[in-house]
């Protein structure tokens, strides 16, 4: 009989952590589309046709985190190709965002975004120095 409850409620504790990871997820694409919003002053449709792209990018973002984790934790580094092949994978998915981005967004939009995305990149340089 123990064993049945605790059995019963390692189920349930799983099932939440399961439902709050989706959450989570949908929550960051959430929080992001309404600063990007309140930003550029998106419209529903433009932030409709927005959300699947950050959707995308996100789970994309997480598939190579734990990637990069399954790595650290057998030991292995990537070879020097290896590490050359993704920098140039992530250069080539940013500029096809950006060009999605492009035909979504109006000239104004996309100058505030390619500012607010400059100073991003501004900002991570001199969290790493």
């Amino acid at each position: 009989m123990k064993k049945l409850v605790t059995i019963l409620v390692l189920v349930f504790a799983f099932t939440l952590t399961m439902e709050a990871q989706k959450k989570g997820e949908n929550n960051q694409v959430d929080k992001i589309l309404s600063k990007m919003t309140t930003d550029l002053s998106l419209t529903t449709a433009q932030q409709n046709n927005i959300k699947p792209l950050l959707e995308e990018q996100i789970a994309e973002r997480k598939m190579m985190a734990n990637k990069r984790k399954g790595q650290e934790n057998s030991g292995e580094k990537p070879s020097k190709e290896n590490r050359k092949r993704m920098k140039e994978d992530r250069i080539v998915k940013g500029a096809s965002l950006d060009a999605k981005m492009a035909s979504i967004l109006d000239a104004t939009q996309l100058e505030k975004y390619n500012l607010q995305k400059e100073e991003m990149k501004e900002k991570r340089r001199s969290i790493k120095n």
